[in-house]
């Protein structure tokens, strides 16, 4: 286990500059905002009576960041799809988002083939390639990104340009109302992130090195709810793809019926497992109550429970806020097992063999 003070070794490590990406996250979300809001997006796009938001992985992310921020403003249905196939509903009266960082992603791609089949409106999120070209081809809308701040090129790195150009997309139709001081809000919230727990800053000083070391050699449980759902869901595909470590996310209330009854076996489980606890200012009362009862179930299970709660008082601030402060967390558990963060070998083995 290395000193995650020792900078020269985790230069080392990281050899495509996954930290780059890291520091680099809030300007991925200011550009981001700012090439999506510049889209020409027809006006009869505002007029649909249902929303569909395709994407995998890192790609995926952003719808649900708009779900569970945006769930009680939503002014039409929005549906998540995360596989090949769109909805049987889809229609003229239906807009589709697809989004691919590659432009590749044979999911996207048939969502997007799809969504012109149905004669649905739809536009797509990608750096270039094939979707990008289905866009033009077809003369649809479409937000191509300019990746200029995700220095070591891994997708799952470029989450500001994902999340922030779909939301800027979204609240450009109207479906959504999101404000330039939401946004700088958001990234003063990231900032003081960035500030606490850079790489600099001492393990003795620093949260995310501190809570990296209790989350290693630990299978990860992640507990939230309501509006920081989307974005814990973001920190723990970090945690699988950077890490290399198992985690699952679970929500309050939905867990409260099941999951506590499922901590008791296997007897490991008490020594395994640690449940990583995101609490909330902005949470309803009746959730910060659960949240309470929750940790005291699995502290009387013997499982070991960590909390962390975001400082800032807007609801999409502390989104980015558990975003930046993931990055960091994970980035450093990775440092501690002693591998570089940007190989995603059994993902690259995954789509050789689809591909034969």
């Amino acid at each position: 286990m290395i000193n995650l003070d020792d900078l020269d070794r985790i230069k080392q490590l990281d050899r495509s500059n996954v930290l780059g990406s890291i520091d680099a996250l809030p300007d991925q979300c200011q550009q981001a905002w700012e090439d999506a809001s510049q889209v020409e997006i027809p006006e009869s796009y505002k007029e649909v009576k249902n929303l569909v938001m395709t994407g995998m992985g890192g790609s995926g992310l952003a719808a649900r960041l708009i779900e569970s921020l945006f769930w009680q403003e939503l002014l039409v249905p929005l549906t998540q799809v995360h596989d090949y196939d769109l909805p049987g509903f889809v229609n003229e009266d239906t807009l589709v988002i697809c989004s691919s960082y590659s432009g590749t992603t044979e999911e996207t791609l048939e969502n997007a083939k799809q969504a012109i089949a149905k004669k649905a409106k739809w536009l797509a999120v990608a750096t270039g390639d094939k979707l990008i070209e289905l866009a033009k081809e077809n003369q649809a809308p479409y937000y191509q990104i300019n990746p200029v701040n995700n220095p070591s090129n891994q997708p799952r790195m470029a989450i500001g340009y994902s999340v922030l150009g779909q939301l800027a997309l979204v609240n450009k139709l109207g479906l959504i109302r999101l404000t330039e001081t939401d946004l700088e809000a958001a990234l003063t919230a990231m900032a003081d992130v960035k500030r606490e727990n850079g790489v600099d800053i001492a393990e003795i000083n620093n949260p995310a090195k501190r809570m990296a070391q209790k989350l290693w050699q630990k299978s990860i449980v992640f507990i939230g709810a309501q509006h920081l759902m989307g974005a814990l869901h973001t920190v723990k595909n970090q945690l699988n793809e950077n890490a290399k470590t198992f985690g699952a996310a679970f929500d309050i209330p939905e867990l409260n019926h099941h999951l506590i009854e499922g901590l008791k076996h296997p007897e490991s489980n008490k020594k395994d497992l640690l449940v990583f606890m995101i609490e909330s200012s902005l949470y309803s009362e009746r959730i910060k109550k659960r949240v309470i009862v929750t940790k005291d179930v699995i502290e009387q299970n013997q499982i070991e429970c960590v909390s962390w709660q975001p400082q800032s008082q807007k609801k999409l601030a502390q989104a980015l806020e558990l975003i930046q402060f993931g990055a960091f967390v994970n980035f450093y558990l990775a440092m501690l097992y002693g591998i570089d963060p940007a190989p995603i070998p059994w993902v690259d083995y995954f789509k050789e063999q689809l591909a034969r």
